[in-house]
């Protein structure tokens, strides 16, 4: 069985619908219809924005969710796209492995929603913007730094 059921049964739960949630998350209607109708399971990267708009953790859409021990090593790779030719499948991993996945277990893994969220607005606007929005985070470090969380984020390998 795919996620498509309980993907449908989720969207139902929360008083939405397909293209409502197509919307809000940035996904055609037609990967979820498609999604629901075949029963398939939902990339993780999908999950995130599907999680993220509909307040539910990670893994009550994927079911093949690095968080919930079913994911094979193969398929954290396969929905990494690079046309640059600057990722390959051993940096890929280096940066989960070492960066977001170390992140994760220190702050949670149910804040991952949000952070894509953010990384998906984020690259949304334009230049300019998107540095105004670096110099806020500048600022609000230098008045708000919470030390002890700097010194786990140093102490996170490759950082």
């Amino acid at each position: 069985m795919g996620d498509g059921k309980n993907l449908k049964e989720l969207i139902d739960a929360k008083g939405t619908n397909v293209r409502q949630l197509a919307k809000a998350s940035g996904l055609k209607a037609s990967t979820l219809y498609s999604i629901i109708q075949k029963d398939t399971n939902i990339r993780f990267d999908y999950a995130l924005r599907i999680a993220n708009e509909l307040g539910v953790d990670v893994n009550e859409v994927c079911s093949a969710s690095p968080f919930s021990g079913e994911l094979k090593e193969d398929e954290i790779y396969m929905t990494v796209k690079d046309h640059t030719g600057l990722l390959d499948k051993s940096r890929v991993k280096d940066y989960l492995l070492y960066s977001m996945y170390p992140l994760m277990m220190l702050y949670g893994k149910n804040a991952m929603p949000d952070v894509d969220n953010l990384l998906t607005s984020f690259y949304q606007l334009d230049d300019e913007a998107r540095n105004e929005i670096v110099d806020t985070i500048k600022v609000k470090l230098q008045y708000h730094r919470d030390q002890n969380r700097a010194e786990e984020i140093k102490n996170i390998k490759k950082w």
